[in-house]
């Protein structure tokens, strides 16, 4: 079955009015779910929908929380989303980067009792077409392994990046070499795996996706994404009053309790380090450069 994106936000939103959603966080949830799907990020679209069914029915998600900033300087902010709609909240927390940002040139917003909130590219892009660019980050489950070790400790660790420029530069990767959803779908259909993806339970590399899920997924690059999942989930987590490692929970099933992630935004305006015309012309003689290098 074939649906328009259209059509696909309508049906969000409409299963998440049914279950009590305000109008704006039910629309938002919906477009950013939708935009997953359009981007190729099936596990961040419409797949999400049953986990946020349940999660609003087991009461771990709460669908009218009010979204509100309980800390903060000219600069920096710190959002609670009372356990609201991931999405939402980090659609309101990016609202107030942008609106700090333009008004100080930088800004810092960290996001506490929120949930998963889908593709992080979303909001950096947010910023990016105020013509700021936008860094997002976010923890999730711990499901990678640190370089050399066995056990998973690492969420997988999203960062994107948003630049304004001609043609824009949007950066959304998460720090694992894929995504575990990808191994799940490998074990449903009876396929192997990538060497490099995953270790069993014992660290050993592995391409028995059922070992996978067992074990952990492997960091990017080595020791370089392990280093860099380490210090984003400490960004992300500790730096805004919430869990790392094994006490995040949540991001992958409704828990008992509520979801214990967290994010960071940030948003930056060019005209505070540099005139915009020669950022701009700076920039995009860059990307020709590199789009016009010569191929391998």
């Amino acid at each position: 079955m074939r649906i328009s994106f259209e059509e696909e936000k309508e049906l969000i939103s409409a299963i998440l009015l049914k279950l009590g959603t305000p109008e704006e966080p039910a629309k938002i949830t919906a477009e950013v779910l939708a935009e997953g799907d359009l981007r190729g990020f099936s596990s961040h679209g419409l797949l999400r929908l049953p986990y946020i069914v349940r999660a609003i029915r087991r009461g771990t998600i709460l669908p009218k929380a009010e979204v509100r900033v309980v800390r903060e300087t000219p600069s920096t902010a710190l959002v609670d989303g009372g356990h609201g709609l991931g999405h939402y909240v980090a659609y309101r927390a990016m609202r107030v980067a942008i609106e700090k940002a333009k008004a100080r040139g930088v800004s810092a917003v960290g996001v506490r009792n929120s949930n998963h909130f889908g593709i992080a590219g979303y909001y950096a892009e947010m910023a990016m077409r105020e013509g700021l660019i936008g860094i997002v980050i976010t923890t999730t489950d711990a499901l990678v392994h640190p370089w050399g070790g066995a056990e998973p400790v690492l969420g997988t660790n999203a960062l994107a990046i948003g630049i304004p420029s001609n043609p824009p530069v949007l950066l959304d990767m998460a720090t694992s070499v894929a995504a575990r959803g990808k191994i799940v779908q490998a074990a449903k259909e009876g396929r192997r795996i990538p060497p490099g993806w995953a270790v069993d339970e014992q660290g050993n590399p592995t391409t028995d996706p059922e070992k996978a899920l067992k074990g952990a997924l492997s960091p990017f690059g080595g020791p370089k994404g392990y280093g860099l999942a380490l210090v984003l989930e400490i960004l992300a987590g500790p730096l805004v009053g919430m869990a790392a490692g094994k006490e995040v929970v949540g991001t992958l099933e409704p828990v008992t309790g509520f979801c214990t992630k967290g994010d960071l935004m940030l948003a930056l305006d060019p005209r505070a380090f540099v005139d915009p015309e020669e950022f701009q012309n700076r920039t995009e003689r860059f990307l020709r450069e590199v789009k016009g290098s010569r191929r391998a």
